[in-house]
């Protein structure tokens, strides 16, 4: 398993789109990567579409925060890069329960994952052109470029 780092924001958003897939559709893709896009472009479902996904992302916030540090308490990611906002995984095994579940996923949250290890996750997460702008789910005005 890779053990590179993964800054906080980018895995909160990954995190978002895998709890809604749907929005997904939302992103704006870079020319070379729109191709990817087309996984995302499905029949409308209304009862789909959230409304302020802002709002729904930052009310997440503290609930993905929390599950994080239940990750690092149990040693599956590195307790001391989480307090820099910077996300681990540590050389522990994943207990197999965990693992079984993981394994079980939807095929919209099977095409999120695509999207999470496809040359779309290389963008950089922040200024212009970045992760947060394409997402529009964070602020990016004030980020250091």
């Amino acid at each position: 398993m890779k053990t590179e780092d993964i800054e906080l924001d980018r895995l909160r958003i990954w995190d978002f789109y895998l709890t809604f897939p749907n929005e997904a559709k939302r992103i704006s893709f870079p020319q070379e990567l729109n191709k990817l896009k087309r996984i995302f472009k499905n029949k409308p479902n209304p009862y789909e579409d959230l409304i302020g996904s802002n709002r729904v992302f930052e009310r997440m916030k503290s609930y993905q925060i929390s599950a994080l540090r239940c990750l690092a308490s149990y040693g599956l990611i590195d307790r001391q890069l989480l307090t820099k906002n910077i996300i681990k995984r540590t050389d522990k095994a994943i207990p197999d329960n965990l693992l079984k579940q993981m394994n079980c996923q939807s095929t919209q949250k099977e095409n999120i994952i695509k999207l999470v290890t496809s040359p779309f996750n290389d963008l950089p997460l922040y200024g212009e052109k970045g992760f947060k702008y394409r997402t529009k789910l964070i602020e990016f005005k004030y980020d250091p470029i």
